[in-house]
């Protein structure tokens, strides 16, 4: 089979509606790149220059909209989100304040069920669950 006559075709369409044909014979240019061989490849190119198999990584979404669902599609909880970084760094603001405040509370004596407001632990909240 010479390079010039193209091959037999089979019948029927291609998916999406495209035409048969035979891409070697096509007269877009060729994706050139190197192959293991050390030539060229000799696929014809896509827009991109390359050939579908050489066509390269994706260089990523251009528009805002195109971003803004890329940032969507790889949110899985938002734990991370800056407002929940920003919530986190409150709250410890407000822990370590709190903490401050109870030891000068410490320091200057004052009563101890003042200084003693802490969180039940453990069996603390279970036996507090059975009284009441």
């Amino acid at each position: 089979m010479s390079s010039e006559t193209p091959g037999p075709l089979r019948p029927g369409p291609l998916r999406n509606g495209n035409p048969r044909g035979n891409p070697h014979a096509s007269p877009s240019p060729r994706c050139g790149a190197r192959t293991r061989a050390g030539g060229a490849c000799r696929q014809p190119a896509m827009a991109n220059g390359r050939c579908r198999l050489h066509g390269g990584l994706s260089t990523g979404p251009r528009t805002e909209a195109g971003r803004a669902r890329i940032r969507a599609a790889a949110t899985k909880h938002g734990g991370y989100s800056g407002e929940s970084r920003a919530a986190l760094r409150c709250t410890d603001a407000f822990i370590a304040e709190t903490r401050a405040v109870l030891a000068s509370l410490r320091k200057i004596g004052a009563p101890a069920e003042v200084v003693a407001a802490r969180r039940p632990r453990g069996n603390e909240r279970k036996r507090d669950r059975e009284k009441g």
